[in-house]
This record gives structure tokens, sequence and C-alpha cells, in this order.
């Protein structure tokens, strides 16, 4: 047996919930550490029960380690945990870059420690903030280009679209930036490689958010002329008043109240990998995303990808082939496009398992942390 201790990879994240888990925040830890030799850990607070640490994402090498609310402010708290352990940590990987001031002090320390540990910086970032990050003048574009050029040694977007604007910026951190969009790792059971699947249209997300625009599908569905046999899904939790929203809604289509199941949040990834599964069409129609998880999920499953032009929707479908895309907040487009696919479902349909086969060898997240792994070890 190998004796050789490996090396850590540690991950700040101190607000980490167990949904977050099974996404990036978690994916990218438990992956380093179950495939590329990493013991790799979560420094958060205690949030939540953390039950898929239990199941999904039970491995040896992948742990949480909590820090205790000492300052009254999590960036004080990481400060002193950072002056702590630096000297321990070979990769230290962050997220974001809205608190800039904070995150330069993570840095300065944890460099000042450790000059020969890596930092890994992953951006999460949609459009806005990415053309925000390719400025050159000012204070904080200053500030901002001073870390991720002498600080910084592996930087990722998410979308293919951002990683070209930065480098087609005037950035001086060409050679340390990867494009590696968010992903998925589903072991697909039987139950789950449903090819006769059925009349839904599905979306999962933070239902009533801003960001989601779930008014915008809930009103084109209204106006659909003859829904047929066709349901429409909604998985997640309800935003803040959007209960509201959806008991005005049923009042006054009262008629769909059979036609539009809302599922609440599910926690067991296989009951919502299910409704991907079961589904035809999933349809997203946010205003803005980093990138849209649930669109790699929905399309790992052979869904039809009826999607705004956010989140990386461009990279998916490029893979696919098997979508479209329509603008942002245009109801009577969606109702277009919705009652020709309802309509004219036969000339759409195609076989999930080739879509499956496209999107495993493109967007699995041991194939995505590979292209992680040997950045970090050039």
């Amino acid at each position: 047996m190998d004796d050789v201790p490996r090396p850590n990879y540690v991950c700040i994240f101190p607000h980490l919930y167990n949904f977050q888990l099974i996404k990036d925040v978690g994916m990218i830890p438990f992956t380093m550490g179950r495939l590329f030799n990493y013991h790799a850990s979560i420094v958060t607070y205690a949030n939540d029960d953390y039950s898929y640490m239990d199941k999904d994402l039970k491995d040896e090498n992948f742990e949480l380690d909590f820090i205790k609310k000492r300052f009254n402010n999590h960036n004080y708290d990481i400060f002193l945990y950072l002056i702590c352990n630096s000297r321990s940590i070979d990769v230290l990987q962050v997220f974001h870059f809205h608190d800039t001031l904070n995150i330069l002090f993570y840095f300065l320390i944890y460099k000042s420690l450790n000059w020969n540990g890596k930092i890994y910086a992953k951006l999460d970032a949609d459009y806005n903030l990415t053309k925000f990050l390719a400025e050159d003048k000012g204070f904080w574009p200053g500030i901002r280009n001073f870390i991720l050029k002498h600080l910084v040694d592996v930087l990722s977007v998410e979308t293919a679209e951002s990683y070209q604007m930065l480098l087609d910026s005037k950035l001086k951190y060409h050679g340390k930036l990867i494009h590696m969009p968010n992903g998925v790792d589903i072991h697909v059971t039987p139950e789950l490689m449903v090819d006769d699947k059925k009349e839904y249209i599905l979306t999962v997300g933070r239902l009533g958010s801003e960001e989601k625009a779930t008014e915008v599908l809930l009103e084109a569905f209204s106006k659909i002329k003859d829904h047929k046999n066709w349901k429409l899904i909604l998985v997640g939790k309800f935003e803040h008043q959007f209960q509201d929203y959806v008991n005005e809604y049923f009042q006054i289509h009262p008629h769909l109240r059979e036609k539009v199941i809302f599922t609440g949040f599910i926690e067991d990834r296989n009951k919502i990998y299910r409704y991907y599964a079961q589904s035809k069409i999933f349809c997203f129609t946010s205003r803005s995303e980093s990138f849209g998880i649930a669109l790699v999920e929905a399309a790992y499953f052979g869904d039809y990808l009826v999607s705004t032009n956010v989140g990386g929707a461009q990279d998916v479908l490029k893979v696919t082939d098997y979508g479209e895309l329509f603008e942002t907040d245009n109801i009577p487009i969606l109702v277009d496009r919705l009652e020709d696919l309802i309509s004219n479902w036969h000339k759409y349909e195609a076989d999930p398992r080739q879509k499956m086969n496209l999107m495993e060898e493109n967007f699995s997240w041991p194939h995505l942390c590979e292209k992680l792994y040997k950045k970090l070890n050039e």
C-alpha cells in the first residue's frame, strides 16, 4: 500500500448548503479527491445536515472541514483559518471575484505562508461579470488584474463566450486560463434510462426568482391553444412571494390545475434524474446564469432544450445539436415554439442514449477535472 500522503486540495466556501454539494461547489473537490490523487475538503460553517456526504459523495479522500464563527464575519474566520493552515494546503480553490478586496487578503495570506502552493479561482461568471473582469482600467480592475497576474495559478470560466472574451482582452494571464463548464457525474441505473419518454415539459431551479423568470414559462404555457396530453412539471423550491403568484395563476387558469405540476424541492437526486429521463422537453427561461447545471443534466438525459441564450446554452447545443434558443422574456415566441413542438413532436424526437453519450464525452466531471488537474500540474 502506498503510504505517500496525498496533496491537500482545499475549497473555501463558508456558506455551503447540502444541495450545493452536487453542484460545482461540491463536485470539483469531490472529483479531485476521488480520481486525481488529492485529499480534498471544503472549508465551511456547519450550515446544514449534508446528507449527500453519506450517499452520493461518500469517499475517504473527500470531507468537510468545519470552522467556528468566532468574529461574526466570515472573512475574518477565513483569514484565521488560512493563517493556521496555509502551510499544509497544496491547492487552494475559491469561487467568484465579487468581493475583490477580501479575496486579495485570502491570497496574500496563503501565498505569504506557502508561496509554492497553487491557487485555483473558478469565476462562475455570467456575461456581464466577465465583461467587467475584462476591463483593464481603473482602481478595482487594476487590483483584480494584480491578483490574477501575480497570485492566481489557474483561472477557469464556464462558457466558451466568456473564455473567448477574456482571451481577446488586454489581460496578461492567458496561460492560466482554462474553459471549464459545469458538468455531470451520473450513475445511470436501468430505471433512469427511459426510451419511451412522457409528454412532459420540465424546468428545474429556484422557482419564482428574478433570474429564473419562471413566470415567463407559466404565462407561455397558459397561452398554448391545445395542450393535448402535455403537462408542465416544475421542480424546485419557491422563492419568496412566488406562492402568491401561483395562487393567482390558478385562479385565472383553473383548467390548468391538472396540467401544471409543482413538485416542490426534491433532495433525492435519483428522483430529479427520473423527471429528466421521463421528460421530452426542458425549458429554461433564465434572464442570467453563469452556467446552468440543469441544462447539462437535461441534455444528458436527451431532453430537447428550449432555452434563453444564457448559462452555457450555446455550448450544450453545440455538442448535442438538439434544441433551440429564444429571446429572453419573449413570451409570444416561446408560445409559438412550444405549440410547434407539441403539435409536431414526431419531427423532433431523437434517441436519448445518443445524446447521453455525447454529454458524457464532453461534460462529465471526470473529463472536466482532468483538464484542471493537468493545468495545476504543468
